[in-house]
């Protein structure tokens, strides 16, 4: 877990160097998280079509992603991805690459492999490193609200009127589900000592925008 959690730090850390990125389409299914290939190991990423979908029939691979190495003992670039490949995030010279995961599964996950058509296809889930929204949001510099009349609670379960929140900027400090405790920020973002909770999902869908980097 520690070696995960220092792997997704690391991404975390190299996505600051791009500067400022926000998720623009945040009506967009979330699915379960992101899965992160293990960059440190120059493996052929095959894709597979439902996988196991029949009894007795061999897993085969209808595609394939290849990594290159330029400059060092890891994946620093892409040799060959499937036409059409559109990821979550790639700067593998950087060691970054995120895809997000449509179902989690102990052998095999489905990923989107085309961020703008929806197309999927399934991985070797130990060939990567499983990252929860919610890890991925605690490592983000900021979050703040899609909708400003969106409001603030003392408490996730207890029926209230709620607070808006001027300005509507926050560091996370729990994630609880489809809620999160955070720090509320000034314009500035620096901490202004109060917290409160926010929902920031539901139905699927979020209902924040997130900053990698202020």
């Amino acid at each position: 877990m520690e070696q995960k959690l220092l792997q997704f730090v690391c991404i975390i850390g190299t996505l600051l160097l791009f500067g400022s990125y926000r998720m623009q389409s945040q009506q967009k299914e979330l699915g379960e998280g992101f899965y992160a290939p293990k960059t440190d190991q120059i493996e052929t990423l095959y894709l597979y079509d439902i996988p196991n979908s029949r009894a007795g029939t061999q897993v085969r691979a209808i595609d394939s992603i290849t990594f290159t190495s330029r400059n060092g003992n890891y994946a620093d670039g892409i040799g060959y991805a499937p036409n059409g490949f559109q990821p979550y995030h790639e700067k593998l010279d950087y060691g970054v690459f995120l895809l997000r995961v449509k179902k989690l599964g102990i052998d095999y996950s489905e990923v989107f492999i085309n961020e703008s058509t929806g197309e999927t296809a399934y991985l070797n889930s130990y060939q990567g490193t499983f990252l929860t929204w919610g890890q991925f949001l605690l490592n983000c510099h900021s979050v703040e609200f899609v909708d400003a009349n969106q409001k603030t609670f003392d408490h996730p379960y207890i029926n209230s009127a709620g607070r808006t929140a001027n300005p509507p900027y926050f560091k996370v400090r729990y994630v609880q589900g489809d809620w999160m405790e955070v720090f509320l920020l000034t314009n500035n973002y620096e901490p202004t000592g109060q917290k409160a909770w926010i929902r920031w999902r539901k139905d699927g869908k979020l209902l924040i925008l997130y900053n990698l980097f202020s």
